[in-house]
């Protein structure tokens, strides 16, 4: 994955395993809520996320092979930030806020990731993006809220609410954080070192509670985890980091608009769920701002 393309190919292919990511997180909402939701499983969030991650670094090790790892050991003040930020540090407050926040809204609240990205790299860069990415973010946060408006009034309490918008904070900072490291160590070694030591924190919080969890957890929790696991928690993030490698920051970061468009269209074909035509709309400007960071 990290081979020598031409530019073109290179470029097309980071779009789509990018777009690819960023599907599999749009179901992962419905996962995870109903892991760890009230009136679902009702698992313990973070002996779920010990176990999760846990079995996602064993998956990844073998990544780290015996010439990358003197490269990373060289960025590791970098590498050491970028898992805390994306591994723990989105982690943890998301799979609790997820507990009292339904599926839908937090496919929503994960809309503003790309807006903070936004902010945050014309922070880092100290100049403001351009007047075509200004716009595509306008576009799409428009689109955003056609599709709350659309789907109504979703739960979700106001603490949980507020431990989901810090995860997306925090994944934000790490989208801006990592392209470097990206570049100079490989999307694939770095993938399976963040993963390693970001869940070290989630793995002492859990210990405790893991023999309990893997004591109650059904056959059904136990696919819906598996699937998570080797869905979003590994392919989706070898691919977004691959994706962010060529594309930048801010033009991988647009594609989180797809996020609650992917949600909307799972719900809509696993679960029967009616899709009106604020919501059309509302998905057609989210793609259309995506195309236009693109441009940009």
């Amino acid at each position: 994955m990290d081979g020598g393309q031409n530019p073109a190919r290179r470029r097309g292919l980071a779009v789509g395993l990018t777009l690819a990511a960023v599907l599999m997180w749009g179901f992962s909402p419905v996962g995870t809520r109903y892991l760890v939701g009230d009136g679902d499983a009702g698992l313990p969030a973070l002996p779920l996320l010990a176990l999760r991650y846990g079995i996602a670094s064993i998956m990844l090790a073998p990544l780290l092979w015996r010439g990358r790892i003197a490269g990373l050991v060289r960025d590791w003040r970098l590498l050491l930030l970028c898992s805390l930020l994306g591994i723990t540090g989105y982690n943890i407050p998301v799979t609790i806020g997820q507990e009292h926040v339904s599926a839908g809204m937090t496919g929503l609240l994960d809309s503003a990731e790309p807006l903070l990205i936004l902010l945050f790299g014309a922070i880092l860069a100290r100049r403001l993006p351009g007047r075509l990415m200004l716009l595509a973010g306008v576009i799409g946060a428009v689109g955003v809220a056609m599709l709350a408006l659309a789907t109504g009034p979703a739960q979700g309490t106001p603490g949980g609410v507020a431990l989901v918008l810090l995860g997306a904070a925090f994944w934000a900072a790490y989208c801006v954080a990592v392209p470097p490291l990206l570049l100079r160590r490989g999307a694939m070694p770095v993938t399976a070192a963040t993963m390693l030591i970001g869940t070290l924190p989630m793995a002492a919080l859990g210990a405790p509670g893991m023999t309990h969890l893997v004591h109650i957890m059904g056959p059904t929790d136990w696919a819906v985890t598996l699937i998570l696991t080797l869905g979003t928690s590994v392919l989706a993030m070898l691919f977004w980091n691959f994706g962010s490698a060529v594309l930048g920051a801010q033009r991988s970061g647009w594609f989180l608009y797809l996020i609650p468009v992917a949600s909307l269209l799972g719900g809509s074909t696993m679960l029967g769920e009616p899709i009106a035509p604020a919501e059309i709309i509302g998905g057609v400007l989210i793609v259309a701002s995506v195309l236009m960071a693109q441009k940009a």
